[in-house]
Formats: C-alpha cells, sequence, structure tokens
C-alpha cells in the first residue's frame, strides 16, 4: 500500500495514512482556534520525475483547506 499512494518519501512506513484518514484528521484541526500551521516533512519531488504522485497530493491538501 505504501508505494501505491505515495512513493516519493525517504523513508517509506507502512499502514500509514490514505487521503481520506488524513482530511479526517485535519478537517478538525484546521477548524479549532488554536490551530497555527502546518508542517509537511520528508515529501521528496525527485523521487516523483513525472510528478504524478505530488500533484495528487496538492489536489488532496487543496481539498482539505478548501473544506
Amino acid at each position: 500500500m505504501m508505494d501505491e499512494l505515495m512513493p516519493c518519501v525517504d523513508s517509506r512506513t507502512e499502514d500509514g495514512l490514505w487521503y481520506g484518514e488524513l482530511k479526517e484528521l485535519l478537517l478538525p484541526l484546521l477548524l479549532s482556534p488554536y490551530f497555527a500551521g502546518l508542517e509537511i516533512t520528508i515529501l521528496d519531488p525527485t523521487l516523483d520525475k513525472e510528478g504524478i504522485y505530488l500533484k495528487q497530493f496538492v489536489h488532496e491538501m487543496t481539498e482539505v483547506f478548501r473544506s
């Protein structure tokens, strides 16, 4: 599963979050008055030469922030 969703990281881990699960986790946090920022780490665009996974990631994150 890990390479199916996001192989563009430096250290892949099995059983990570699917985008739906990530949205479910982030939405309440984004709506909180205590939300101050978000850092995304270990996303390596050099590992996605065609930009396929990064485009999907940007799309999914845009959907979260639009909600």
